[in-house]
């Protein structure tokens, strides 16, 4: 029998990311552990488009059988697909995080019981690798001031959020600071018939465009892409390895944000290999992740075509559950000991749910 108990943190940014669709200031995290006799293991699901109490009721509502099989070793799918089967009916954000926390946490479990690092079983052998890093709607000052910082912590290229009503002017303070690619980061923020904000963003020397349009948006996005005006890529809209099919037979964009925070461990590795397949360029996204899920998206980034945002949570939280360590020489290390990351205090996190299956 598993003993299974799921918990909560908040989780509080040292500076605050403002972007179209919302201000990260704080957030909350769900982590798992599973304990089966002398074998442990955990996960983290960072809550995106979901709350902590619709993914518990999601938790405490789905049948002992499918939470046992889900965690059973996921290499294998069939906790997945059992898990998926009980979901379907219901998908909705708070089951995918369900899910995606329940396989993180058996594939955490598997790992440590055979003393293996997530880079271990990918196959990874770098010690470390670059990172990326973000930068918020700014006042152009404190927009600079945030892109300087995080190039001299080692940031390879820099994400800058962007929306209509706020025009280009901390996105040109950027471009004009450093020397490293910039892109800019709509979330989904602008409208594709208003053609003068569009092309004040398109006119600058930006590495893409990231998610121009909403959700659904891909026709728009594929016009775009053809003009010639801009690189175009996604994000929001890689919500599963169907989508990216689909937003790559419409020519949509040319680059993707592969989020293990929202697709799971297993199936954002499985994105990341179609959309090698498919000729277009993946990076490995982050949700401002604890140490444990941020741990995770290093050894995905290594096999991703470029830095991913997997610089560790003590350069962003004010503090870290798990304690990873910091970058080195301008790269993260690699986290090496079993598992998928470090796991956290339980003393720092609050019991939510608590269930033998």
């Amino acid at each position: 029998m598993t003993e299974l108990t799921v918990f909560a943190a908040t989780l509080e940014l040292r500076d605050h990311v403002a972007a179209a669709d919302r201000t990260h200031g704080e957030r909350t995290a769900l982590f798992a552990r599973a304990v089966d006799g002398d074998l442990v293991g955990w996960g983290e699901s960072p809550l995106v488009d979901t709350t902590a109490a619709d993914v518990l009721d999601v938790l405490a509502w789905l049948p002992d059988e499918h939470v046992a099989a889900a965690l059973c070793d996921p290499r294998h799918d069939d906790g997945n697909e059992s898990l998926r089967r009980a979901s379907e009916p219901h998908a909705g954000p708070a089951h995918h995080a369900a899910r995606a926390l329940l396989s993180a946490t058996a594939l955490d479990t598997t790992l440590r019981a055979d003393g293996r690092s997530f880079a271990d079983e990918l196959g990874v052998t770098d010690t470390s690798v670059g990172f990326a890093g973000v930068v918020g709607i700014e006042d152009p000052t404190r927009a600079r001031a945030r892109a300087q910082a995080l190039v001299t912590l080692g940031a390879s290229r820099l994400r800058v959020k962007v929306s209509p009503a706020h025009g280009t002017s901390a996105l040109r303070a950027v471009l004009d600071a450093v020397e490293v690619p910039v892109v800019a980061d709509a979330n989904g923020s602008f409208d594709p018939d208003d053609t003068a904000s569009l092309e004040a963003l398109t006119s600058l020397p930006i590495a893409w465009l990231e998610q121009p349009f909403a959700v659904g948006s891909l026709q728009q996005c594929a016009r775009l892409a053809r003009s010639g005006q801009v690189r175009v890529g996604l994000d929001e809209s890689v919500v599963s390895l169907d989508a990216l099919r689909v937003l790559a037979a419409a020519g949509a964009a040319s680059v993707v944000c592969v989020k293990p925070g929202r697709l799971g461990v297993l199936d954002a590795l499985a994105v990341l290999h179609a959309a090698r397949d498919l000729r277009l360029t993946a990076y490995v996204g982050g949700y401002f992740e604890a140490g444990l899920g941020r741990a995770a998206l290093a050894p995905l980034a290594a096999i991703g075509d470029l830095d991913g945002d997997v610089v560790a949570p003590c350069t962003y939280l004010l503090a870290d559950p798990c304690r990873l360590d910091g970058p080195r020489d301008a790269r993260q290390p690699l986290y090496r000991g079993p598992g998928l990351g470090p796991a956290p205090d339980p003393a720092a996190l609050e019991v939510r749910l608590e269930r033998a299956v």
